[in-house]
Order: structure tokens, then sequence, then C-alpha cells
């Protein structure tokens, strides 16, 4: 596994030194193009895509309302922007996108810099008389190799700090490592992963979504089978994949108020088959949840969030940068440890990540 993390090195540092002459706008975006005032880009620095939508404005000394913003994921367009008084959200054509595509070369990672994060993982469960709060906590050094157009490589290193939870050693040992492809096309989006995942789960992850940016509605599918593993001193532990997840939700966001309400059923982890009810409320950068869980395995209740990690850039250059991640998202469950809903974490959930790009979601900010 060590040298499979080493392997990876070598290849960011071979694209590194082949990097392209291409001159971004801003050390904060990657693999820009232009068409007159139509900009596309990605950035992976900012949780809000419009906190990146006005540093690019800034950055050209132009009006919004004359630019037209195309943000990607992992390469590939996912909608266009334009704000003139209120914000407008076009869909990207199969054409427009194949336009867009047609012209990387492998491996994508020429046309981006090379990108270093920290993201912490805390778990924890609370309540046991002798000892209130038991927690695990980790700091992941993470980093991502771009290979063509929605294909890329997560790799890391995991660094303990604290563990009175489990009986895990106390070592530094591979962060998750998996192979993510993402692929869009019209509304339709798919993220297809397979490897290490989080949670000491391995396997194969299939998340499928219709969503319109523009619309209340979104539907979704996430179809798994993946085994636990984990590292033992000296070595890797793994049993066998028999744990199916096969799950279907449906959301729909009230305008008003950037609320949304969303229902999962289906079978979790460990054969629970039930249902969950999810409602969240966005804010410009923060993200809260209450959820409620009913399954064979019995109910429960609790809540979640996200927040931006500070301070976000701490190295940037045009070849490279060191930041923390996007994000920290962490969910409470009452009366956890008796394997109600449960799910594993891979690189993102698709629902969250694209609600991010909602045009309702954008345009209030806008028009604050």
């Amino acid at each position: 596994m060590t040298r499979l993390l080493c392997l990876g090195m070598l290849v960011l540092v071979g694209c590194l030194r082949g990097y392209s002459q291409q001159k971004p706008l801003s050390v904060a975006f990657e693999n820009v193009s232009q068409q007159q005032n139509h900009f596309y880009y990605e950035q992976r620095l900012y949780r809000n895509p419009l906190k990146g939508m006005v540093a690019l404005s800034k950055t050209l000394a132009t009006p919004n309302d004359s630019i037209a913003y195309t943000p990607l994921f992992q390469g590939i367009p996912l909608a266009t922007y334009r704000f003139s008084g209120i914000g407008d959200v076009r869909p990207i054509t199969a054409i427009e996108q194949k336009k867009i595509t047609s012209n990387y070369r492998f491996p994508l990672q020429r046309n981006y810099k090379v990108d270093v994060w920290l993201q912490p993982v805390f778990r924890a469960k609370f309540g046991y008389y002798k000892k209130p709060v038991r927690s695990n906590t980790s700091l992941l050094l993470q980093s991502q190799l771009y290979l063509l157009a929605g294909l890329s490589v997560n790799f890391g290193v995991l660094f303990p700090l604290t563990n009175d939870l489990d009986n895990r050693p106390h070592i530094i040992r591979p962060a998750p490592l998996f192979i993510n492809q993402f692929y869009k096309r019209d509304n339709h989006f798919v993220s297809a992963t397979v490897g290490l995942f989080h949670n000491d789960q391995y396997g194969v992850n299939l998340q499928y979504r219709q969503t319109d940016f523009k619309s209340a509605w979104s539907y979704g599918v996430e179809l798994g089978l993946t085994g636990m593993y984990y590292y033992p001193r000296g070595g890797l532990y793994y049993e066998k994949m028999d744990k199916l997840l096969a799950l279907v939700d449906v959301e729909y966001r009230f305008q008003k108020l950037d609320l949304l309400l969303k229902a999962t059923a289906g079978q979790f982890m460990y054969g629970d088959k039930g249902i969950r009810f999810d409602f969240i409320r966005q804010y410009s950068n923060v993200e809260i949840g209450l959820f409620a869980v009913g399954t064979q395995n019995g109910a429960t209740a609790g809540f979640n969030f996200a927040v931006p990690i500070p301070p976000g850039k701490i190295v940037q250059t045009k070849k490279f940068q060191f930041r923390t991640g996007q994000e920290f998202r962490w969910e409470y469950l009452y009366a956890g440890g008796y394997r109600i809903g449960e799910r594993y974490q891979t690189g993102y959930q698709l629902d969250q990540r694209l609600r991010q790009y909602h045009q309702w979601y954008l345009n209030r900010q806008f028009t604050k």
C-alpha cells in the first residue's frame, strides 16, 4: 500500500514537470478556458461555488452581469451561470460538454496544480457512564490525481491523534484509497467509486441522481457492495464483500427558505431495511440538518452539519496548492451502536455536492 502511495506521488511530480504553459486567471483557479466573456474553470478551495464566481469576477475586474461562469467538477462542466439582477442557470448541452472535454489529454492532471489538503476525521459515542465521551480523532493528508475527464484517483496518509473508541492500533497508515468516475449528461449525474472507503469499508459504490438546478425536485439511487477492512500492525485485514446497500431517495426544495426535505428508503448496511427522513437547511457557508430513521433494527433520530474548515488556503501557487478540506461534515445519532440505518462514506455524496449549485441557493445569496 505504501508503494502505491509513493507511485502516486511520483506520477504527480511527473505531471508537475510536464505541466502545460496555461496561464490561469488567478492561482485560485485551474483548467481555465475562455470564449469571450464565458469562462470555464475549476476551483477546489471554496465550499460555496458563489465565492469562486465572485473571486473570478474580482480577478477580471469585470462586473458579474457581463460574465458567464461554467464551473467544472473533475473536468466535467456542471452548468452555466449568469448574474444580472438575479442569478440564472443554463444546462450544459451534450454537444457543448463534448467540445470542452475533447480537448483534454491524458493525464488530465497536466491542466491542474498539485493539490494537497488536510481533512480532520472525528467519530464519537456519548452516554457511557464510566466515560461519557469516547472518540476517535485523526487527520488525513490527502491528494488527488486527475486521469481523464471525470476520472480521479484519491489517496493520502492518515495520522491518528486520539482513540479511546475502539481497539484500532495507533499507527500512521494509508488514508482511504479509491478511484472515482464522475459522469454527467444533461440533468443526469453518475458517480462510480471503487476502492478503500471511509468507515472501514472497501468495495464498489454507484450513485445516480437526476437534478435540475432550477427545479424543486431531485431523485437518486445508490447501490453498493462492500466488506470490512482495517490496518493492523504490519498489514491489511479484510473480510469478504457481503454488505449490500440499495437505496432510493426523493428530495424537495422549498425555494424561499433553502430548506430541503429528503426521504430515503431501501436497504442500509448489514441488511437493515427501512426509511430515513432528512430536513436540511442551507446557509451561505453552513449546512444544518435534522433526521429521523426507522428500520428493522430500531428507530432513532439525530442531527448533522457541514461547515468550511479554516483557514482554507495555506500555500498556493500556479502549480501547487496546500489547503484545508472544503468542509467538515459530522453526524450525531441518538442510540448509536445498534446499526440503525448505517451507511459508509466515499469521497463525496452526489446529492450533497450538487445541491451547492442550485440556482435558488446561489441566487438567494446573490440578492442579499
